[in-house]
């Protein structure tokens, strides 16, 4: 999976974490889309507070609704 880009994914997919499809499932309506949003961390360590540091990717879902909008985002834990 590319984790420099925002994908557009299917909500049954297996790189969609359970628990994160039940809480879109709930919330999802026809036209909806679901987005996998790799992001950077905050840096980490001592000289975390200069910008400097260790950082990993984090993933956020998004759901959108047909024209774009957020309806509401999801973060794994």
């Amino acid at each position: 999976m590319d984790d420099t880009q925002d994908t557009l994914v299917d909500v049954n997919s297996p790189q969609v974490p359970a628990g994160i499809r039940a809480r879109v499932l709930a919330l999802m309506q026809p036209g909806d889309e679901l987005w996998r949003c790799p992001r950077r961390s905050a840096p980490r360590g001592p000289l975390g507070i200069f910008g400097i540091g260790q950082r990993h990717v984090v993933i956020e879902w998004w759901l959108t609704d047909g024209q774009g909008d957020l309806i509401d985002a999801f973060w794994e834990e």
